[in-house]
């Protein structure tokens, strides 16, 4: 069998062609069998290469976007919640929604899907190579106080303007003081026309006022989000209480 020398195998990885120095002795050998050419030889070196580099990249933005698990749109129960249009989802699906730098707002009392369609779309984005960032909207806000203190908050709230794609779940479950609000609106804000999001939330835009406090903020935080947006309002039971009733 051939191999590679370790000085070569060396270079090739202060190169960063990982992917040539974990197939070369391989590919040496499958060469000599097949005698191959060197431009054959070169092109099979060339594409592991670059399966390799593609391979890094979807476990980069996969392991950046910290979904809370994976689910896809085929795994949502439509026929169970009619009031989702699945027409309207999968055309969400094909991720226009995040070159127009468009918003998605998911509306519906909790168990109603509201995590999984935002999570599913999550998932088409990273595959189609776009940057993904998962989080609650109390851990968002926690991190941001929290920046506050080690004086970190501009790094931070980079971490929540910079990916092309911001899911913020569970909007509505906490009242926000005044600061907290003053952060959400700076990354919705930010994100504005340059940055699209998508937002699970348990109630109606009519008792944002409560979740906001200042009704002034509220008012320029819808705005910024609305102008810009695809609603869809889940009218459904919870899936967790039907389940809980076959159960019994």
């Amino acid at each position: 069998m051939n191999s590679f020398s370790q000085a070569g195998l060396k270079k090739l990885r202060e190169f960063k062609l990982s992917g040539i120095a974990r197939t070369i002795d391989v590919r040496l050998t499958a060469a000599t069998a097949d005698n191959l050419s060197h431009s054959e030889f070169l092109e099979l070196l060339l594409e592991d290469e670059v399966n390799q580099r593609s391979d890094n990249k979807r476990k980069r933005l996969y392991g950046g976007a910290h979904l809370p698990y994976e689910k896809g749109i085929e795994d949502f129960d439509f026929t169970f919640q009619p009031s989702v249009k699945k027409a309207e989802i999968l055309e969400l699906a094909t991720g226009n929604f995040i070159t127009k730098h468009e918003n998605i707002l998911f509306i519906g009392q909790p168990g109603t899907g509201k995590t999984h369609l935002s999570v599913a779309l999550g998932l088409k984005a990273l595959g189609y190579g776009y940057t993904v960032l998962f989080t609650s909207v109390a851990e968002m806000i926690t991190t941001l106080e929290q920046s506050r203190a080690d004086l970190s908050y501009h790094k931070k709230i980079q971490l929540y303007t910079k990916p092309d794609l911001l899911i913020l779940d569970e909007l509505g479950y906490k009242t926000m003081a005044e600061s907290t609000v003053e952060d959400f609106f700076e990354i919705v804000s930010r994100r504005y026309e340059k940055g699209s999001i998508i937002i699970t939330s348990n109630r109606d835009f009519g008792e944002w006022d409560k979740i906001f406090i200042d009704k002034t903020l509220t008012g320029a935080i819808l705005d910024r989000l609305v102008h810009h947006c695809h609603i869809t309002t889940i009218k459904g039971e919870s899936y967790r209480v039907q389940h809980r009733n076959q159960k019994s």
